[in-house]
């Protein structure tokens, strides 16, 4: 069987969790994945890519409604799309979606911080080290 799949590894920037048929429910992630690279000129340059995945796997989106919030580090494995729809002039337009079904994996690196955290955290010095690594979570 051909198939074209994809790994992503970035930082949660949006997440929305919509119900669907059945009482199921279906995750959107916005990941943030980024490159650098030193110019002629000695300085570093980043650009960062947005890309939108659609999570349906049941255990995977349950994972993503309890386990991760904006900033969470992922690495998802999944399959790539293509798709199509008709815009207000009644032109088609293509897309290329990024999907997590059963098959795909939803892995946690590293967990974002709550808000409250992030902006306490923020004001002071990150000064001491962290101890041991983060567990790595992953829905099967």
């Amino acid at each position: 069987m051909d198939r074209a799949s994809f790994e992503l590894i970035g930082n949660v920037g949006k997440l929305e969790i919509k119900p669907i048929k059945d009482g199921k429910k279906l995750a959107i992630v916005s990941l943030a994945t980024s490159e650098r690279w030193k110019a002629e000129s000695g300085d570093w340059n980043e650009k960062t890519y947005w890309h939108r995945v659609v999570v349906f796997a049941p255990a995977k989106v349950a994972l993503i409604e309890k386990a991760v919030q904006v900033g969470t580090r992922l690495r998802l494995v999944g399959q790539i799309r293509p798709g199509s729809w008709e815009d207000e002039r009644g032109q088609t337009r293509y897309s290329i979606e990024f999907v997590v079904t059963g098959f795909g994996e939803v892995e946690i690196l590293a967990r974002g911080k709550p808000r409250a955290d992030a902006e306490a955290s923020s004001s002071e010095a990150d000064a001491s080290p962290k101890s041991g690594k983060p567990s790595r979570k992953k829905a099967a």
